[in-house]
């Protein structure tokens, strides 16, 4: 027997030794003795120790062997058709940290004879695949400047979709600056089931980061669209994109938005993506940027403060089946011109289109994906590969984030989870798997 590739062991309170396994979800507190015999391979313990997966036969290229096969079927599933369509890339935002600057020039919105052409796709797809459900993401730009190609082929596809027995299930990335009761409406409809928008702290300032082209309130007009939406149905969720000057405010607007307008707000890390960061408006002292470590340790310490119990830390430390939909075979990122992507944070980069919808069809396949983390030099060789999946890789690519925030934190998290536990640790105590 030897420790598990991805075992990792952490400094517990009063001498204690804590085990966490990333590819198992198994977690168990240790004394000094137990803990002797573990590192011993197991000793007296090590049946306990191996049903846990900390102590393991396999070599650990057997273990990461074990997780590629897993990855590689997890990326062949065929069961889900998803699309990320791109219907204009219009925005009538002007951000000033947008990573989007310059996509817009890409003119116009999605025609008739393109939205022909992925219903085509749809059709072709479903013939050699027989995927039992359609995703599909409206993106941009912003998609609520062209709600009439989103209703329009929402539609058709659900329509299709009906007639074949195929699950349908859509949601919606939009500023929703000029969402109204009519598109409120129209929007669930067509069955968006979800819609995501960003709200970037109190109303103050939240215009003058999330600035409207034509100099209206984008954050009363964002509240009154959630609410709009939230009457038709449509669950609205929200991120507030968070920098030294603004996480403080953080933890109370989460609170308000859900206790008055039933929003969910996370928090994402305001990133330079377009290289701006020191050139006004994106500039201190109105911006202040996190590095990675900084806001990774920042989110564990609100994390402290809010007292989560055992179920949401054991769920927040699972392992998962994939970090994004971007690692699936079966995901394209589809835009107006019909480019195809195979990755949203590179669309509008004319680099990394995979193919055109008005190609022969027999090129209609992804080369690659977004990341292979289980055969990345970096990704494979880590112990935190089962919760991590490579994070990610757009972002590793463009805006240098290393890795999983849990690189920095994830020591704390298990103190955290230990804690949630009430019981005495008498020799090896196996706590959750």
């Amino acid at each position: 027997m030897r420790c598990s590739r991805y075992t990792v062991v952490a400094d517990g309170d009063a001498g204690e030794k804590l085990l966490y396994n990333t590819a198992t979800g198994a977690f168990a507190a240790l004394d000094e003795a137990a803990f002797a015999q573990f590192e011993a391979g197991g000793g007296a313990l090590a049946d306990e120790l191996a049903l846990a997966g900390f102590v393991t036969e396999r070599t650990p290229e057997e273990e990461l062997a074990a997780q590629q096969a897993a990855f590689d079927a997890m990326r062949a599933d065929r069961s889900t058709l998803t699309l990320s369509i791109v219907p204009t890339y219009a925005c009538n935002y002007r951000c000033p940290y947008c990573y989007e600057l310059g996509h817009n020039k890409i003119k116009g919105k999605m025609d008739a004879r393109m939205q022909d052409v992925i219903f085509d796709f749809v059709n072709r797809k479903h013939a050699e695949d027989g995927f039992e459900q359609l995703a599909v993401q409206w993106y941009g730009g912003d998609p609520s400047l062209a709600l009439d190609v989103v209703e329009a082929l929402s539609k058709r596809l659900i329509a299709w979709c009906d007639e074949r027995g195929v699950a349908y299930d859509a949601l919606m990335l939009t500023n929703a600056n000029i969402i109204d009761e009519a598109a409120a409406q129209m929007i669930a409809d067509v069955k968006v089931r979800l819609v995501a928008l960003t709200i970037d702290g109190p109303e103050e300032l939240h215009n003058r980061r999330r600035v409207a082209a034509d100099g209206s309130n984008s954050y009363a007009r964002n509240i009154n669209a959630a609410r709009l939406l939230r009457e038709n149905g449509v669950h609205v969720a929200a991120t507030m994109n968070v920098d030294k000057v603004s996480w403080p405010l953080y933890p109370e607007m989460r609170e308000r938005l859900a206790a008055e307008e039933g929003i969910e707000l996370g928090a994402g890390k305001l990133c330079d993506y377009g290289g701006c960061f020191g050139r006004a408006p994106f500039c201190e002292p109105d911006f202040d940027l996190f590095t990675h470590e900084e806001f990774a340790r920042a989110r564990l310490a609100q994390y402290a403060r809010e007292g989560h119990g055992a179920s949401e830390l054991r769920n927040l430390l699972r392992p998962v089946e994939r970090f994004c939909t971007g690692q699936l075979d079966n995901y394209f990122v589809i835009d107006l011109l019909g480019d195809v992507y195979n990755c949203d944070g590179w669309v509008g980069d004319r680099a990394h289109v995979r193919f055109n919808l008005l190609d022969d069809p027999s090129s209609w396949k992804l080369a690659d994906i977004s990341h292979d983390p289980t055969r990345d030099a970096q990704c494979s060789a880590c112990e935190l590969l089962p919760v991590c999946l490579g994070n990610c890789h757009w972002e590793r690519a463009c805006n240098g984030w290393p890795c999983h925030p849990f690189r920095y934190t994830l020591d704390g998290y298990l103190c955290l989870y230990r804690a949630a536990f009430d019981q005495p640790t008498h020799g090896y105590t196996l706590l959750s798997m």
